[in-house]
């Protein structure tokens, strides 16, 4: 029988407190509404909620995606209790909208119904509209500019905190929270729970891939048929070939050129499940939620696992990546493979280490090729889990190694086979699209892209977020007014769909307090009981972390404007690999519950704001 102390007691109380006040500020005080409208075409339906001076600003601003032939949404809002007024953006491109009935509706207040002429007569415009017209069919609104702006004012509204209905709730988050505490207790020491919220996770993960449409996530129609590609192929595209137009990019791009082994994988997955009828873009989403599957075993297969994927549980954006059509869950996925072979006593990397060149080690050599070769074949930003590998094994030849000259030389032999694996692949690019290669991609995207992103349409005509650095755009303006770093956390921690469904700013200001909680008791733990060499891998880790944050930074203020924490993914990697080396510091408490914390709040966004949000079949 597991025994609670009072610092368990303490503990788990203290979650249950956080998930409820979580709970009453991010459900019950957020006020939801429902829309139907129709668009002509594809754009974003913003909701403002002014702050206490009055000014809207993108603190208190909810958004969501329209577009032709979906008439239904659903987005949450603010507290009611707070405004007296809301600003509506029907669109931020020039989009003729028409709202026909929107329902706002918050616990203990009545529900807000705007569904005649009457009702919809009360929403004026602002500015930006060129023509507002009211009629039986719903209020129509054409914009006169990219800024269109209604408001609405708030009727008053009688209000009382319906604690019989949610009473219950907070008593059941307490009791579901001491359950679960109580069943796990003898899983906290060994980091046993990981698998169980792997499970959990990888639920979610499949729901994602079975519920959501097509083309609701980042670039997927180009990752769909790069892969598709290579049912019928095994050799790379030809550079501009009219039967791979369909693959390019608005910018004139093609993923069959990126040289990433990934979409040669997939396709051939995809061509293993023709049996089963279904969609290509279906077929490459579970190829991905296969490879989520494959940690999820590893992790129930060996204990020791547990650290090493302890960082998979702290952020959504992590699973939604498996949950549709892209690479950057193969790059993840070969990534933590590699961490893993690293840093278990008992892989073959080790076993080879340790025995050197033998009849028994031959095929763990191969294989150790082959899965180096595999990480060279990934998008470039994963590149810097490479340097921080290298460091790594420099610290460990210093730290942990009797023999470090030997170690050194068997890990340079795997680093030549992986060199020369990924070799083959890039010869064989060059064999069919020639040395002129990259002239030819070149002149694709002279070809193929929009005017806006076409190489030679002069600047002022280019698209607004390219090569902002050139247009004037200093540093503090990009990161002040534009604001990449926040968005960039926010696209790290929980953001779905084209960066258009998100949760409440109070959720990030949660997150936020949370990963710095995390972050800082891992650094003080680590400096404390992990000595020299803990402190080492520390600092490898930062300045690795950190050189991939500055040149994604760079290279959205320099080239183009990209906001996206997959970007990021590779840090993860290098997370499990130091979390791992020093766990002994993270059987603390106060670290795992904070670790613990991250996770019950990324579940929260992945549910209600990822899965209830995203557009769905038959929705």
């Amino acid at each position: 029988m597991p025994v609670f102390t009072a610092k368990i007691h303490a503990l788990v109380l203290l979650v249950a407190v956080l998930l409820s006040f979580f709970y009453v500020t991010q459900l019950v005080q957020k006020a939801t509404m429902t829309l139907e409208l129709e668009t002509s075409r594809k754009t974003i339906f913003k909701v403002y909620c002014p702050d206490a001076a009055g000014l809207y600003s993108e603190k208190k601003m909810s958004q969501i995606v329209i577009r032709p032939g979906q008439t239904w949404y659903k987005l949450r809002i603010c507290n009611l209790g707070k405004v007296d007024k809301i600003r509506i953006d029907t669109s931020e491109k020039p989009a003729r909208v028409t709202l026909k009935h929107i329902y706002i509706q918050q616990a203990g207040y009545p529900l807000l119904a705007i569904d005649s002429m009457d009702q919809r007569a009360e929403i004026i415009a602002l500015e930006g509209i060129k023509e507002i017209k009211n009629g039986p069919d719903g209020l129509v609104v054409v914009p006169a500019n990219g800024d269109p702006q209604l408001i609405y004012k708030l009727p008053s509204f009688n209000h009382t905190f319906p604690w019989l209905q949610e009473g219950w709730r907070l008593t059941a988050i307490f009791i579901f929270v001491y359950g679960v505490a109580f069943a796990t207790a003898s899983l906290w020491g060994n980091f046993s729970y990981v698998p169980i919220l792997l499970t959990f996770v990888a639920a979610l993960i499949v729901v994602m891939a079975g519920i959501s449409k097509f083309d609701t996530h980042p670039d997927e129609p180009v990752h769909v048929a790069a892969a598709a590609y290579y049912q019928d192929h095994t050799l790379p595209a030809r550079i501009g070939d009219p039967a791979i137009r369909h693959t390019y990019s608005a910018y004139g791009v093609s993923r069959l050129h990126s040289g990433e082994i990934v979409y040669l994988l997939a396709g051939k997955f995809m061509r293993l499940l023709q049996p089963f009828h279904l969609q290509p873009y279906q077929s490459f989403r579970y190829f991905n939620v296969l490879l989520f599957f494959i940690l999820l075993l590893l992790s129930l297969r060996h204990v020791r696992v547990g650290p090493l994927l302890l960082p998979l549980l702290i952020s959504p954006q992590i699973w939604y990546v498996f949950s549709y059509a892209d690479s950057d869950a193969f790059a993840l996925f070969v990534l933590l493979i590699a961490a893993y072979q690293l840093c278990l006593p008992t892989t073959w990397f080790n076993r080879f280490i340790s025995e050197g060149m033998s009849r028994k080690t031959i095929m763990p050599l191969l294989f150790l090729g082959l899965l180096t070769g595999l990480t060279l074949l990934v998008k470039k930003n994963f590149y810097f889990f490479h340097l921080f590998t290298l460091g790594y094994l420099g610290w460990r030849a210093a730290f942990m190694e009797e023999n470090a000259r030997i170690f050194l030389k068997r890990c340079l032999l795997i680093g030549l086979i992986g060199l020369s694996i990924a070799g083959i692949w890039r010869a064989a690019d060059y064999r069919v699209n020639g040395l002129d290669r990259d002239a030819k991609l070149l002149q694709c995207r002279q070809d193929f892209a929009k005017p806006m992103y076409k190489p030679d349409t002069p600047l002022a005509k280019k698209h607004i977020y390219l090569q902002m650095k050139e247009r004037g755009t200093t540093l503090k303006h990009f990161l002040d007014i534009d604001r990449w770093g926040e968005k960039s956390f926010r696209s790290s921690v929980g953001v779905y769909g084209y960066t258009s469904i998100s949760a409440s700013f109070a959720y990030y200001d949660f997150v936020r307090i949370a990963g710095f909680v995390v972050l800082a008791l891992m650094s003080i733990l680590i400096i404390i009981r992990s000595g020299i060499a803990g402190i080492s891998l520390l600092l490898l880790t930062i300045a690795a972390s950190s050189s991939l944050i500055f040149m994604a930074m760079y290279h959205a203020w320099t080239v183009d404007f990209q906001a996206q924490g997959r970007y990021f993914l590779p840090i993860i990697a290098m997370l499990s690999v130091l979390v791992y080396q020093t766990k002994q510091c993270f059987q603390n408490s106060f670290l795992q519950l904070a670790v613990l914390v991250m996770f019950f709040l990324s579940a929260y966004n992945f549910i209600f704001i990822g899965l209830h949000d995203i557009a769905k079949f038959g929705g």
